[in-house]
């Protein structure tokens, strides 16, 4: 009879512990899923697709149906980039957060999103906000305006513009 409870508290133990890795390795493989997948694909960007113009707003869509011809716009063309001027009192400035930036229409999170500054693109800085917390920059490359938050830049001039 002892013999028979040892083999059955053996039997008791082996299930519940092959139960208990088996949860362990289902656990493991739903963690490694969850996390691949929360990370988002790079946004596709199509043919058909209208660009910001350098403000931040969109042109109606009835005009831009109703064009004959397309005309070359600040933030499609890189090649204009040469036409944007520098505003006096500006300093160049470099993205250091590894994740980029959301370019805002103004200074706080409630403002629309305008898009996006990728790591390490350069921006010029045109004015601080009055608590220090936003920054108004532009994109050299489209003439794009917008506001960023603070601390996420760093100078690559020694030298920044006084404060008035």
């Amino acid at each position: 009879m002892k013999g028979c409870l040892v083999g059955f508290s053996k039997l008791v133990l082996g299930v519940c512990l092959a139960l208990f890795l088996f949860s362990l390795a289902g656990v493991a493989t739903a963690r490694y899923f969850m996390t691949r997948l929360s990370v988002l694909p790079s946004k596709p960007v199509f043919s058909n697709e209208t660009v910001a113009s350098p403000t931040g707003t969109e042109p109606p869509a009835s005009e831009t149906e109703n064009a004959t011809s397309p005309e070359p716009t600040l933030a499609s063309t890189p090649a204009d980039s040469a036409s944007v001027e520098r505003p006096p009192n500006s300093y160049d400035a470099v993205v250091v957060q590894p994740i980029g930036l959301v370019l805002r229409s103004g200074p706080g999170r409630d403002f629309q999103q305008l898009g996006g500054i990728d790591y390490n693109d350069m921006v010029w800085v045109l004015e601080t906000s009055e608590d220090g917390e936003w920054l108004s920059v532009r994109l050299p490359e489209t003439g794009q305006e917008g506001w960023i938050k603070s601390g996420n830049t760093q100078p690559l001039t020694a030298q920044q513009p006084d404060e008035n």
